[in-house]
Order: structure tokens, then C-alpha cells, then sequence
């Protein structure tokens, strides 16, 4: 396969995750025929089985494809050199700018029942979705360690209350409204310091 005709497929591979993943979220995932991904793509059903072989094949691509890009984000962020409250705000901003790219797939991903569709790719991405939460508590533990945050805080309990706020902006946030992302990370970084800070 030569390297333009590699290309052209991976265009033609994103395009159509992109559009499973707008029709995914507005008509929910079972709802959705791999022929209305086709309708709008202007395509024949059969050629999108060229590229996926199954709607549920489909659905995990997306979810592990965007779930380990905000693993590798998070993995930057805890290895850098910066403070462990700088990292912690850098970690809020981040995600929400992941979320907020593809608030889609990660729709699907927070409120589909995943296991009911094929628990073996569920387990796949829960398992990232379980490496991200250990670094934000990694997070917590080094601002602790370094006298930077309450020595009494529970770092489980803090890590999904911190997860918890910035998911649900997948419900309320509007790109178009009143704050940005990062003004909305900024107030969101406010509250948990006010509470967490030593």
C-alpha cells in the first residue's frame, strides 16, 4: 500500500469516527445503523465495514483512541518538574480541553452502559480510564508529600470529587457561554484549593 493511498485511509478512517461519534451522541449508540453513518457520509454501508467491521468495533476505536491521547497528556503533566499544585492545575485545564474536543465520545463513554455491548473492549478501556484516575491521585499524594496540600485529605474520595466536577461539564458547558475553558478551569482550580491547600 503506498503511503498516499495509507493517507487518503486515515482521513477517510478519522472522518468517519467523527461522524459515528456526532450521531452516536445526538441518537444514542443503539439507535444508530452504520447505514445513517453512511447516509451522512454519502457512502455505501458496505464500504464503512472496509474501514470497521462492526458498529461495536467502531465505538471502542473511538473510546481507547481518545482516552489514551488524555493518558499521555496526564503522563506529561506528572512527570514534568512543576509544582505539585501547578501540575494539579495544568492536569484541570487539560482535561477539560480533552473533553471538550470530543465531548461526544466522551458522552459515550461516561453514560453508556459499555460492558452490555462487549465487556472485553469495556474492560480495555476502563482499565485507561483507571490509569488516569491513578495519576490524579499520584497528583494529590506529591502535593501532600510536599507540604503543599492538607496532610488529612482522602485522596481516593478528593480524586473523584476532582474527576466528578470536571466530567459533568459535559452536560452544562457551553463553548459559546459566558467563560472559556480555561476560565472555567481556573474557577474550578480556586475551589479545590481553597479546600485542599495547607
Amino acid at each position: 500500500m503506498s503511503e498516499t493511498v495509507k493517507r487518503k485511509r486515515l482521513a477517510k478512517r478519522k472522518i468517519i469516527l467523527e461522524t459515528g461519534a456526532k450521531l452516536f451522541a445526538e441518537k444514542g449508540y443503539h439507535a444508530t445503523r452504520m447505514q445513517d453513518i453512511a447516509d451522512v457520509l454519502d457512502l455505501q454501508k458496505g464500504s464503512l465495514y472496509y474501514y470497521f467491521p462492526s458498529k461495536e468495533a467502531l465505538l471502542f476505536t473511538m473510546l481507547e483512541t481518545e482516552l489514551s491521547h488524555a493518558l499521555v497528556t496526564m503522563r506529561a503533566i506528572v512527570s514534568s518538574s512543576s509544582s505539585a499544585l501547578s501540575k494539579i492545575e495544568q492536569a484541570i485545564v487539560a482535561h477539560l480541553k480533552v473533553f471538550h474536543r470530543y465531548p461526544d465520545i466522551y458522552s459515550i463513554y461516561l453514560f453508556e452502559k459499555l460492558n452490555t455491548i462487549n465487556q472485553e473492549a469495556a474492560t480495555k478501556v476502563d482499565q485507561i480510564g483507571r490509569d488516569i484516575e491513578s495519576i490524579w491521585k499520584i497528583l494529590l499524594q506529591e502535593g501532600i508529600e510536599e507540604g503543599e496540600l492538607k496532610a488529612d485529605i482522602d485522596v481516593d474520595l478528593t480524586t473523584k470529587a476532582i474527576l466528578g466536577m470536571c466530567n459533568m461539564t459535559l452536560i452544562w458547558f457551553d463553548v459559546n457561554g459566558r467563560l472559556t475553558i480555561e476560565q472555567t478551569a481556573q474557577q474550578f482550580t480556586h475551589l479545590i484549593f481553597d479546600g485542599l491547600k495547607a
